[in-house]
């Protein structure tokens, strides 16, 4: 569906001045994508250099995260030809060491022809710094987007319907005025400190430091892919990620003092303890970086000072134990976007925006306590296992204990449910089961995915919606839904008549036997779904319409 762009917009709005967004991570260049597609200009500015090395950070991008990178016509395959092979990056593990005794396995992702039936876009394994490379590469192509490396934002001032930011570069310093300022620059985050937005929650739950090292541990993990290796050793008890069997891995150590200093991890000890938690001196490697890093678990009170808003993790700090940060920005993004261009291209009153953060809000602190149990569950676990290699042969009944303590971690891994089951509601809400993802066509939930022949096309459901409009979904008996589509601005029209063939069952199919309809936001979001045509089903559609879009001045069918 081609995006219609042609409403016009409000004097001295953002097609006058760009968006300004602060930080070209993955989530503030998905912002500037998103608008990009939307219509709007945008300014990302970016202290670190060109081609400046990091070490590896987030790595899981889930099923949902990689929906909105389709939706946003990003390459998904390459995404994909970039990540680790599937039959790599399905398992998390449980070892002695990674030459040592297994206590147990967990999936990581389920690829099945069940899993296939609730996402077009299965869950990847991909190093953050190749996503942002991605992603980058796609916005250098996009004429809306300008990316400044190297320039600081450092103060702004706020002004009526727009913001005035001071910015700096090595050679001097400037002054530029937005529209709105998006502040994506991470947990750290300049803007949220210097404009004052409190933050809810734990800064310090836990002191960790990340060892990035080059090895090829292709030989030793063979018969043992996976993502993760949690290593019970208690010499060199911490985690293994694999971003790369054969070149890229991260180690975190658990047992770290109090103060860190980087003298106490010389390339010589960070090589002795990854060989340690390896289980073996018979190895190459290189140390990267060492990175020390305290794992907090806090929310923004508040997520918009005027035209200044948080997204990623300059809203949300979660322990990485799930992998929902980057996923849950990726989605900040998605789910404010749609709703600045709204504004600003007249359809909707400014009241709209403080929607962002009543849905986003809730969903970061649902995030939030489940990455936070997921990490003050793990030391039992180690606890079990330690106890048991101390005392050298680990009988059966012992074993069995401890693979039945790794099963109950199974939502750590497995949260199919936390990925694509939240729902904007109202009320906001997360699923029942975190590893459990259920179906619904009811308001706030994300439209259902199935894969579909319309007009002579491989489609998944997701693909009918329109980034830019809602999007009104409707059988071929009614001709009074064709009328009130319409009548209403910024809403597109999608008839699945008898020529539509879905490959597998379809839990929305039911609302559109007969005469009923699902409404569903420029997101994914379903605003509402009903099994008729009748006067008061429409009068419901109208009310979710002029509730985001109270412009419209829709009128009876």
């Amino acid at each position: 569906m081609s995006p219609s762009l042609a409403s016009p917009s409000r004097a001295g709005s953002a097609h006058d001045r760009p968006i300004l967004i602060v930080g070209a991570g993955p989530v503030g260049l998905m912002m500037a994508i998103l608008l990009a597609r939307l219509g709007l200009r945008s300014v990302v500015v970016e202290r670190r250099l060109p081609r400046q090395s990091s070490a590896p950070k987030a790595h899981v991008i889930n099923p949902r995260s990689l929906e909105i990178c389709r939706a946003a016509g990003l390459d998904v395959e390459e995404m994909y030809a970039r990540g680790t092979p599937r039959g790599e990056g399905q398992h998390v593990r449980f070892v002695e060491t990674l030459v040592g005794y297994e206590f147990g396995v967990l999936p990581l992702d389920v690829y099945d022809a069940a899993s296939l039936d609730l996402t077009p876009t299965p869950l990847l394994n991909l190093a953050q710094p190749q996503f942002e490379a991605i992603l980058e590469q796609a916005a250098a192509r996009m004429p809306e987007i300008e990316i400044r490396r190297g320039h600081t934002w450092s103060a702004c001032d706020m002004m009526e319907g727009a913001v005035e930011s001071t910015i700096q570069t090595e050679q001097s310093t400037y002054r530029f005025t937005s529209a709105y300022l998006i502040a994506a620059d991470g947990a750290g985050s300049a803007v949220r400190d210097r404009l004052g937005f409190e933050m809810d929650g734990d800064p310090a739950v836990r002191a960790r430091v990340t060892i990035h090292f080059e090895a090829d541990l292709r030989p030793i993990v063979r018969n043992r892919p996976g993502i993760l290796y949690w290593i019970f050793d208690q010499a060199a008890a911490g985690t293994f990620i694999a971003y790369d069997a054969a070149s890229t891995w991260v180690y975190s150590p658990r047992a770290i003092p109090a103060t860190f200093e980087r003298e106490a991890y010389s390339d010589d000890h960070c090589q002795a303890l990854i060989k340690r938690a390896i289980g073996t001196d018979d190895v190459d490697l290189a140390i990267r970086h060492v990175v020390p890093w305290m794992m907090a678990a806090q929310v923004a009170k508040t997520y918009r000072k005027g035209n200044c808003f948080l997204i990623g993790d300059a809203a949300h700090r979660f322990p990485p134990t799930g992998g929902l940060g980057l996923n849950t920005g990726l989605q900040d993004a998605h789910n404010l976007a749609w709703k600045i261009a709204a504004v600003e291209r007249g359809l909707s009153t400014d009241a709209l925006l403080d929607t962002y953060e009543a849905e986003r809000q809730p969903i970061a602190r649902i995030n939030t306590a489940q990455s936070l149990n997921n990490s003050t569950r793990l030391p039992h676990l180690f606890k079990m296992a330690q106890s048991a290699l101390e005392k050298g042969d680990i009988p059966a009944t012992t074993a069995d204990a401890i693979r039945a303590e790794i099963d109950t971690h199974r939502d750590h891994f497995l949260s199919t449910g936390l990925q694509l089951g939240f729902s904007y509601g109202p009320p906001v809400q997360g699923p029942a089961d975190p590893s459990r993802y259920e179906p619904s066509v009811q308001p706030g939930a994300r439209l259902p995915h199935a894969w579909l022949r319309h007009q002579g096309k491989r489609l998944s459901t997701l693909d009918l919606l329109d980034l830019t409009r809602f999007t009104l979904l409707t059988g071929a008996n009614s001709s009074t839904w064709r009328a009130f589509a319409a009548q209403a601005k910024n809403t597109q029209l999608v008839v699945l008549d008898a020529d539509c063939q879905f490959e597998s069952p379809w839990p929305a199919a039911s609302v559109l036997h007969g005469t009923g309809a699902i409404l569903v936001r420029p997101d994914g979001h379903i605003g509402i779904a009903v099994l008729d045509d009748s006067g008061e089903s429409q009068q419901h559609a109208r009310s979710v319409l002029e509730r985001f879009m109270p412009d419209q001045r829709l009128t009876a069918a």
